[in-house]
């Protein structure tokens, strides 16, 4: 068996190679099955989710990146920064962010 190792083994031309198809499949469109009112399954691009973290000098750190007001994030611009929440604009409609609590302390200190 061994034997049958060690022998060389002739492999395939890179040129055929070269033209095979990729197994791999990328998904390239983020897109979401949606059922319509008709009881079709319809593909809709997938929306970004924006996750706010954190506000400091009215700057919102958005997706571990920092906007200010006006700044452009994905088809929103930052509109205004209140004290915990960031409203962004687009002409299709606004959304509101809010920081998100976080769990209290299992542990106190004394």
């Amino acid at each position: 068996m061994i034997s049958k190792i060690k022998e060389e083994r002739e492999g395939i031309a890179l040129s055929k190679l070269e033209n095979t198809i990729n197994p791999f499949r990328l998904n390239k469109k983020k897109v979401v099955e949606v059922v319509t009112d008709e009881g079709l399954v319809e593909e809709v691009p997938k929306e970004t989710e924006y996750i706010l973290q954190a506000i400091l000098n009215h700057a919102a750190f958005i997706n571990k990146k920092w906007y200010k007001h006006g700044d452009k994030l994905g088809v929103y611009r930052v509109g205004s920064i209140g004290r915990s929440s960031v409203t962004l604009n687009s002409k299709n409609g606004n959304k509101t962010l809010f920081i998100k609590k976080r769990k209290k302390m299992f542990m106190k200190l004394n």
